[in-house]
């Protein structure tokens, strides 16, 4: 999950490209894990991405939306 934190401050420090290339390879590997911890990672890059309106970050948030709707959510013990 490093690697969708990376994409994630990418975004944050403005690098929205960087970011969108990035968050392609970390949606590759997040894709593969099935935990909550995987869908806060997820909420978070979506989060960092919001102010950009290109098509490349279009299609990571599309991903990461999806990825995040079909992975568990934490449940409050």
């Amino acid at each position: 999950m490093d690697r969708v934190g990376l994409a994630a401050a990418l975004f944050a420090e403005g690098e929205a490209e960087q970011g969108a290339t990035s968050a392609q390879e970390a949606l590759d590997e997040a894709a593969r894990v099935d935990s909550a911890l995987v869908v806060s990672r997820l909420n978070t890059l979506l989060d960092a991405a919001r102010p950009y309106k290109t098509a490349a970050v279009d299609e990571v948030r599309a991903r990461a939306a999806d990825l995040a709707a079909a992975r568990p959510t934490a449940v409050a013990a």
